[in-house]
């Protein structure tokens, strides 16, 4: 049977010591389900909300009971009985019971949590891996023929910066991917040897080797070029060429550093215009093999946008995060814009799954490329793994290959093309 007898949520502690919602759901026949959801530090103003309790004399104003007590206590009661195979009827009832726009009542992280349960126990009651579900409500929904034929390419952050990390760079990932053509797997080693011979070249220079919030390393260099250069020293040392085998990929995070219609760098003497900013940022992608640029610019500025769009390759993928926010309004506007080719998609900042396989469609249609992501704040809930492989997105980047939460997601990918789809 796939009905519901039981939902249950609870506080636990995410990567960054910082509470977050994981939730349990029993079916009728017993079986059970367990889902937590991640939380982002570096937050688009756009955004779904986020509900946290803001009591200061708990978990700093951090802790989590007013979004469990509406799971626990208004949308669990109303779910009993129904059946898990209605993943869209049950997310559109709790948008609609929500009622506001940015989720605010019953808070994105709360409404998420029970999307992920219904769609890990529709895989349960179906009896197949969470990803062939996902595909299957992807299919279902966008009355679409999408086929799984990839493990998506992993794009691994390797150096932390800005928000992530507590040093002097701005821009707040230094990533590493290589060529698309290999497997996930070849990928995967590829970088983890990588991110050890960083780790020496990081000794080498007298430069800090603590890692920041998303395992990438954090040291103590005095400008965003630098990293760029000891990422190439990197490539060198392993024997990889630049712009064949392996690429750069940068999370800018430009909206950190941007006030009163200017950007501010440490390494340039004076706030630097739009135009000025731009055409910086242009010389990054001659001078380095530049194939990601995540969020370069202020996250209202459709117009810089289109201008960058405009003057970069069209080799390079221009990713808009904080600009698009998984909202199917931005993303329209970006299309209709020429603001950007790529959206980064992550689920809590929207909500609920039928919703985000609605924007990642629309995303398709328009021949942008997507990218599956994370969050800074994680557990160890592979979902978002399972997710990518479903929506055959591009590109995935769950962080560093360190840390428990990271690895956990990786490892799930890598679990998926040796086992279940047997690709090497």
């Amino acid at each position: 049977m796939s009905n519901i007898q039981k939902i249950n949520a609870y506080e636990i502690i995410d990567s960054r010591g910082v509470p977050t919602i994981e939730a349990k759901l029993t079916l009728k026949t017993g079986q059970t389900v367990v889902s937590a959801v991640p939380a982002g530090t570096s937050t688009g103003k756009f955004e779904a909300w986020e509900l946290r309790d803001n009591d200061a004399n708990r978990f700093d104003g951090n802790g989590l009971l007013k979004a469990i007590k509406n799971i626990n206590e208004v949308i669990a009661p109303k779910l009993i009985g129904a059946s898990v195979l209605q993943q869209t009827q049950i997310d559109n009832w709790l948008i609609k019971s929500d009622g506001t726009k940015n989720k605010s009542k019953f808070g994105a992280n709360a409404i998420l949590v029970i999307s992920q349960l219904i769609a890990k126990a529709g895989a349960l009651t179906q009896k197949i891996p969470l990803f062939q579900y996902i595909n299957y409500l992807y299919n279902q929904q966008t009355k679409s023929q999408l086929k799984i034929s990839k493990i998506p390419s992993p794009i691994f952050n390797i150096i932390n910066g800005g928000k992530h990390a507590n040093n002097t760079l701005e821009f707040q990932e230094f990533q590493v991917v290589l060529s698309y053509s290999n497997s996930f797997s070849k990928s995967y080693k590829t970088v983890v040897e990588l991110y050890h011979e960083l780790k020496r070249v990081l000794i080498y220079r007298n430069a800090n080797i603590s890692v920041g919030s998303e395992g990438g390393y954090a040291p103590n260099l005095s400008s965003n070029i630098d990293a760029l250069e000891i990422l190439n020293e990197t490539f060198a040392k392993k024997k990889l060429k630049p712009g064949l085998d392996v690429f750069i990929g940068l999370d800018i995070g430009a909206t950190n550093f941007y006030k009163d219609q200017r950007y501010f760098l440490k390494n340039y003497p004076h706030p630097l215009t739009r135009d000025d900013y731009i055409e910086m940022l242009i010389d990054i992608t001659k001078q380095y093999s530049v194939l990601i640029f995540e969020d370069p610019l202020q996250e209202e500025d459709f117009k810089g946008w289109s201008v960058l769009n405009s003057k970069i390759s069209k080799e390079i993928y221009l990713v808009g995060d904080d600009l698009l926010v998984t909202n199917k309004e931005r993303l329209q506007k970006a299309i209709n814009e020429k603001a950007c080719n790529t959206i980064l998609i992550k689920p809590n900042q929207i909500g609920t799954i039928s919703e985000t396989i609605e924007v990642i469609n629309i995303a398709k249609k328009n021949n942008f490329s997507c990218i599956v992501s994370h969050r800074s704040g994680e557990s160890n809930d592979t979902f978002i793994a399972d997710f990518g492989v479903g929506v055959q997105s591009d590109y995935v980047k769950f962080g560093a290959p360190s840390r428990g939460e990271r690895v956990a997601k990786y490892n799930r990918l890598w679990e998926i093309e040796r086992e279940e789809l047997k690709l090497i």
